[in-house]
């Protein structure tokens, strides 16, 4: 897949795969279009593969950097997650003045953001596809606590060494402050899940040790005015779009998805 090389423009400070591209996107094509939406601490390369496959037929495609994200890791632990929703409601509403037919999609973190747009907007996207969303993370109770108080003494901790084969791009390190953001963001999110009511496709990964399990069956459970499809990759981890191993059948499955939406 060739993409725009575009990722000169970021400062590759703290940056794992620097030379990828992972800069906004937009990219304007036909009235059908999707707002592609990164995770925590990625940028626009988690989301780049289902560009360009909908590229090919003639989407129009938005996929903005998150504010601190693709700079460094200073800069992303002074942003809230209101930020993060301004710029992608922005992005929404510019989408929407070029598009009769609008759908959302977002990677972890940004499937959270999908799901506050889907709720909240005026103009609800026709369909959402949710991959490995942070709805709800392997996070027991007690880390969360240990999270909130050393975000008083630490800005960052370590991330777990990502697979050398894996085309990913990203902070190497995660920011205390911007976890706890996410936890709000979730929180927020949990509370108003029942106001939706588009068609939803959610993706899980059987090796995803970030996610935790059963985001589908909880979805089906708080969102009774959807209709919620699940895939479930059992040899996938946290970024089915980019692993080798799950790649092609779940962007076939995403496109799929998006062209039979009603």
């Amino acid at each position: 897949m060739n993409f725009k090389k575009d990722c000169e423009v970021i400062n590759p400070k703290n940056l794992v795969n620097p030379h990828l591209a992972g800069d906004s996107l937009f990219e304007k094509r036909s009235g059908r279009g999707i707002l592609l939406l990164h995770g925590l601490t990625a940028t626009t390369n988690s989301v780049r593969p289902i560009a360009s496959l909908l590229g090919e037929l003639e989407w129009t495609i938005s996929a903005p950097l998150l504010p601190g994200h693709g700079e460094n890791l200073e800069k992303l632990a002074t942003t809230t997650w209101r930020d993060w929703a301004e710029k992608v409601e922005h992005c929404w509403r510019e989408l929407n003045q070029y598009c009769d037919e609008t759908f959302i999609a977002g990677e972890s973190a940004g499937g959270l953001l999908a799901l506050w747009l889907a709720c909240l907007q005026t103009i609800r996207p026709k369909g959402v596809v949710l991959v490995a969303p942070a709805l709800q993370l392997n996070l027991p109770d007690w880390k969360r606590q240990l999270i909130w108080l050393l975000s008083f003494f630490k800005s960052t901790f370590p991330k777990e060494k990502k697979s050398v084969d894996l085309q990913w791009q990203g902070y190497s390190e995660h920011s205390l402050k911007a976890v706890l953001q996410l936890i709000d963001l979730q929180d927020l999110v949990l509370e108003i899940i029942p106001q939706l009511e588009q068609n939803i496709l959610v993706v899980e990964g059987g090796q995803d040790d970030v996610i935790g399990p059963g985001v589908s069956s909880l979805l089906q459970k708080k969102a009774k005015r959807s209709e919620v499809k699940s895939i479930f990759f059992e040899k996938a981890g946290h970024h089915p779009m980019l692993e080798k191993t799950s790649q092609d059948y779940v962007l076939s499955e995403i496109v799929n998805f998006l062209q039979k939406v009603d």
